[in-house]
């Protein structure tokens, strides 16, 4: 049973993150106040739909890999370096640049994806519960496949950005990345019933 310290601590990771994701979308909600323009106001408002659903993964993450993650040094140093991507991603659609905004969310796919590679197959289980690391393999691989697959959609829409009008880079990625969002909920990465 673990005593008082090893509670406070587990506790401190998901309170370190809950509270940088809310002073990043408190900090950063002012400027729908400023925008004139219609494309960077979807792409804008779009990027904090973004930013929330980081953080439900974050919270699933939790959820589904408890203690696994929770008071593991390496998940804490992979989340410090999540947030920074994040931030950036909002400070450049914020901008707006929205290609290089696109790149910093291509960046952080990227270190979900080796997150998920170090813990699906370099760490350690704490648990010996077959099951229980069954389904959390289950979700690892999914996230695996489901972040390779998006890397590759927005590095294509990359590739293609030079000859997209604004209007239509910000149409695909909103498309790129909301079949992400659907996938991440499908393949129950993020479990969060809506009743």
């Amino acid at each position: 049973m673990p005593d008082a310290n090893d509670v406070n601590q587990i506790e401190f990771s998901s309170l370190l993150f809950d509270t940088l994701f809310g002073l990043i979308l408190f900090f950063n909600i002012d400027l729908f106040l400023d925008i004139d323009d219609r494309v960077h106001f979807v792409f804008y408002l779009f990027s904090c739909v973004v930013l929330v659903h980081w953080w439900l993964t974050f919270k699933s993450a939790d959820d589904a890999f408890g203690d696994e993650v929770t008071d593991s040094a390496a998940d804490l140093v992979f989340g410090i370096i999540y947030l920074i991507f994040i931030d950036y991603f909002i400070l450049l659609a914020r901008k707006p640049d929205y290609v290089k905004a696109t790149w910093f969310l291509v960046a952080l796919l990227a270190i979900d994806l080796l997150w998920a590679l170090v813990w699906r197959f370099v760490g350690r289980w704490q648990t010996r519960k077959k099951e229980k690391i069954v389904a959390m393999e289950r979700v690892l691989g999914h996230q695996i496949l489901i972040d390779v697959s998006t890397i590759i959609l927005f590095c294509f829409l990359l590739l293609t950005a030079g000859s997209l009008a604004p209007v239509w880079f910000v149409a695909w990625f909103i498309a790129v990345y909301s079949i992400y969002l659907v996938f991440t909920f499908k393949a129950k990465i993020i479990d969060i019933r809506i009743f």
